[in-house]
């Protein structure tokens, strides 16, 4: 019997596929005392967006595995899992048809001016219905940053809609049809009415839209990003809102999660935000939670897992 923690709360698939195997599963909710109480002799970590660092992976003697609720892994630390022989897996594809429709979902309600119209509705009645029109999107163009699982999806989908579609991504060879790539991402920036996020996280990225980025694009354009919040600039962001030099942006990923209460971009009626949200269907949350457990099952039983990262 191996201990496992599951660092936060996942769809019960996953949990029970684990107790039904015979293996003794820590729920912790977030809760950092559970984490560092348990992490010492556990066997397998099961986690999602919590930060795992190496300082507190030191007092896990026992770990052999970390399995990762979802595909991006930059709460993890790779070169110290690596140097101390543990495995890392993700989940691939499980949630990317989910993101990709949060990201259009994102892009839809900003197009049609959503929030705007329906928080003055309730203030000032139907009048609201004279507040700034939306924009259509046929015809207009979105610039996809990351053509990956779910930057494809996104593609497929901007396609489908009668949009011009720009993907800039400098490590894949094809792309979805009737996309077009483009090898200068400022002229993506230039072009795009909507700028879409679906890059890893890492040294290249850091901050991959900053200031600069942002003053290429038009000052009718959206932003989205479904990606991970480090990718933007987010001060540069707040400002390029705050003074309209873009119109508005998506964001399902903040600098810093759970995103600060006073942040100015609960304040703008130009900007959705959700918690980390855009992977969370129904669907999603089993798949995902399926697959993170059966990869740690695999590990235990000395199988090559999906995912696995070498």
């Amino acid at each position: 019997m191996a201990k496992i923690l599951v660092t936060e709360n996942v769809h019960e698939i996953g949990p029970a596929t684990l107790r039904n195997a015979g293996h003794k599963v820590i729920m912790a909710d977030r809760n950092m005392d559970i984490v560092i109480k348990e992490i010492v002799d556990a066997d397998a970590i099961l986690t999602r967006i919590l930060e795992l660092p190496a300082s507190l992976l030191e007092n896990a003697k026992n770990l052999k595995h970390i399995s990762k609720h979802g595909v991006g892994v930059d709460n993890i630390p790779l070169d110290y899992c690596r140097e101390h022989g543990i495995a890392v897996t993700i989940a691939p594809g499980a949630n990317s048809q989910s993101v990709a429709e949060h990201a259009l979902s994102l892009m839809l309600a900003l197009a049609k001016n959503l929030k705007r119209v329906s928080n003055a509705y309730q203030k000032i009645g139907f009048a609201a219905k004279n507040s700034d029109p939306g924009m259509e999107i046929d015809g207009k163009t979105v610039g996809v940053i990351g053509c990956g699982r779910i930057g494809s999806r996104m593609a497929r989908m901007c396609v489908g809609l009668g949009m011009r579609v720009l993907v800039y991504d400098p490590y894949v060879d094809q792309i979805p049809p009737g996309a077009e790539k483009i090898s200068r991402c400022d002229e993506l920036f230039q072009q795009a009415d909507v700028v879409t996020l679906h890059c890893l996280l890492s040294s290249e990225t850091q901050h991959f839209v900053s200031a600069r980025e942002l003053s290429l694009m038009k000052p009718t354009a959206i932003l989205i990003n479904c990606a991970r919040g480090p990718v933007v600039d987010e001060p540069a962001l707040i400002e390029a809102l705050q003074k309209g030099r873009i119109a508005g942006a998506g964001l399902d990923v903040t600098a810093h999660e759970p995103c600060e209460a006073n942040s100015p971009l609960f304040q703008m009626e130009n900007v959705i935000l959700t918690p980390h949200y855009a992977p969370t269907t129904r669907e999603a949350s089993y798949k995902v939670s399926q697959i993170a457990a059966q990869n740690i099952l695999d590990i235990l039983n000395g199988k090559k897992p999906e995912g696995l990262l070498e």
